[in-house]
C-alpha cells in the first residue's frame, strides 16, 4: 500500500512539494531444510565416496584388460634362455595382473637352479618385465661317481649328465674337486682353488693342465696335472717353496722310477717318492 502526502508552505501559498514514500515490506521468510535433508546428504556423499572407488576396483580385477598378456626379458643368459622363462611362467597368462603375486612369479623362476636372483615389475595394464643374474660355476664337484657344478661356496648347482658337457667343462677351464671326507667340502673348493693359484704363479703350464684337485685335509691336497706324470701332495702356502726344488729333480727321478704313484711334498726338508709297485714276473718268487 502506498500513500503520498502534501505538505503546504505558510499563508496558504499554491506552491508545494510533494514527498513520495513506500511502506517496507515483510521480510522473505527462509525455509528451514527438513531434517530428512540433513539426514540423506551425507548418507548420499558417503555413498559416492565409497561405492566409486568399489566400483573402479570390481572393473580392474574383472576387466580382461587387467589380464597378463606379455613377459619381457630383459635379457637371456648363458644358460638359462629367455624362452625359457617365458615357457615358465606361461600358466600365469590370463590371470589378473592387479592380483598376481611376485613371489609366485619368481618361486618360479628360482626353480631354475641356474637363475641366482630376480627381478620382476608389473607395468599395468598387462606387462610383466623380468630380468635375471645367473649363478656362476667355478669348479666341478664330484661326489662319488657323480659330478655337478658348483659355485664359489661350493654349492652344487646342477649336475653334468654327459661325456660332451663333461669335456667342454674342462675345456673352458673348470676343475674337478673331489673330498676325501665329507666333512671337509665346507670352504673346500675356495682353499683348492687358492692351492691352484699358488700353482699357477710358480709353474703357469703345470696348472694350465690341472684337471683333479682332492682335499684330503684342511690344508693338504692332492694335485692332477697332465703336465706331470704323477700327482703331487701339497700344503696350502707351501707350493710355491716346494715346486722349485722337484724341478731339478725330475730327470733323475723318471729316470729311476719306471713309474711313480705320487711325490709328497709336504715335508719340510725333503721330498718323498711313492714309486709304483711293480707286476710280478712271471715264474718269479717275489718278496
Amino acid at each position: 500500500m502506498t500513500g503520498s502526502m502534501t505538505l503546504g508552505t505558510a499563508g496558504g501559498g499554491g506552491g508545494g512539494r510533494v514527498l513520495d514514500f513506500r511502506r517496507r515490506g515483510a521480510p522473505p521468510r527462509r525455509r528451514r531444510p527438513s531434517l530428512l535433508a540433513k539426514l540423506v546428504r551425507p548418507l548420499v556423499v558417503a555413498v559416492v565416496l565409497v561405492a566409486l572407488p568399489l566400483g573402479v576396483s570390481a572393473w580392474v580385477l574383472s576387466a580382461p584388460r587387467f589380464q597378463l598378456r606379455d613377459v619381457a626379458v630383459e635379457r637371456g643368459g648363458r644358460r638359462v634362455s629367455e624362452a625359457w622363462v617365458r615357457q615358465a611362467l606361461a600358466p600365469l597368462r590370463k590371470r589378473n595382473l592387479v592380483l598376481l603375486s611376485l613371489d609366485e612369479v619368481t618361486e618360479r623362476l628360482h626353480r631354475n637352479p641356474w637363475i641366482a636372483a630376480v627381478e620382476v615389475e608389473k607395468e599395468l595394464p598387462d606387462r610383466l618385465e623380468v630380468s635375471f643374474s645367473e649363478r656362476q660355476p667355478v669348479a666341478l664337484l664330484q661326489r662319488g661317481a657323480a659330478i655337478a657344478y658348483a659355485d664359489a661356496e661350493g654349492r652344487p648347482i646342477a649336475p653334468v649328465t654327459t661325456p660332451a658337457e663333461l669335456e667342454e667343462a674342462r675345456r673352458a677351464g673348470l676343475l674337478v674337486v673331489s673330498f676325501a671326507h665329507p666333512e671337509l667340502r665346507s670352504g673346500g673348493v675356495a682353499r683348492a682353488l687358492d692351492v691352484a693359484g699358488e700353482l699357477g704363479r710358480v709353474q703357469p703350464d703345470w696348472a694350465a693342465k690341472l684337471s683333479r684337485i682332492e682335499v684330503l685335509g684342511e690344508e693338504d691336497f692332492r694335485l692332477e696335472t697332465a703336465a706331470l706324470p704323477f700327482p703331487l701332495l701339497v700344503r696350502k702356502g707351501e707350493v710355491a717353496a716346494k715346486v722349485q726344488p722337484l724341478q731339478g729333480l725330475l730327470p733323475e727321478m723318471v729316470s729311476r722310477y719306471p713309474k711313480i704313484d705320487a711325490v709328497d711334498l709336504r715335508f719340510s726338508r725333503r721330498i718323498v717318492v711313492q714309486p709304483a709297485a711293480m707286476p710280478r714276473q712271471p715264474g718269479g718268487t717275489g718278496a
